[in-house]
């Protein structure tokens, strides 16, 4: 997934080039991913935008918990799967170069940590968009924020995989979540050019 998530990042982000102030949210830069990642043809089963999750209580009230960035699914079991929630990192601004690191970790990473997001799957993936194409800055950015919440993270172990400058960097963590799982996180920079 991780090559063909690589391969759709150009075409994702072509049409998006010429509206780059206006319009690269969160939102639009993944609704914009998720259709160039179903036209590449490369992705192993569906992709399922905004998957919704439901909750039931005790007295069998269903309601909408949240929803998750995108899910891949491969065959028929919708409880399994491997969500993918995205964040902007690194977003320049008028004055200044906002990191975003904290909103990664607290409002992305930590609902797979929760269980609020795949609640006893074994692996998940965060995908950061590095807005000013500063990886390395984004990376340790990332680095720093999660070894000051380690404990909040149960983070275990942390690995970087190479990549070249003005590429799409990649790590892992893992995590003991919550009830006492293990959890390992796939993570994936994409640099805007």
């Amino acid at each position: 997934m991780s090559e063909a998530i690589e391969a759709a990042w150009p075409i994702c982000i072509g049409p998006l080039q010429a509206k780059k102030g206006a319009m690269t949210h969160e939102d639009h830069i993944t609704e914009h991913l998720v259709t160039a990642l179903r036209r590449t043809k490369k992705v192993p089963g569906r992709i399922t935008y905004q998957y919704v999750l439901l909750v039931e209580d005790v007295s069998g009230n269903v309601s909408l918990s949240s929803s998750i960035d995108f899910v891949l699914t491969v065959g028929d079991d919708e409880d399994v799967y491997l969500a993918y929630e995205c964040k902007r990192l690194n977003v320049p601004y008028a004055a200044r170069v906002r990191t975003l690191c904290v909103p990664y970790v607290k409002d992305g990473l930590m609902r797979f940590v929760t269980g609020q997001y795949s609640k006893g799957l074994p692996m998940a993936a965060m995908i950061g968009y590095v807005m000013n194409g500063d990886n390395g800055r984004a990376r340790s950015g990332l680095r720093k924020v999660m070894k000051a919440r380690t404990a909040t993270l149960g983070l275990t172990a942390e690995q970087d995989s190479p990549s070249l400058p003005g590429m799409p960097t990649r790590f892992s963590s893992t995590h003991t979540c919550r009830p006492g799982h293990s959890m390992k996180v796939e993570h994936h920079l994409l640099p805007w050019p």
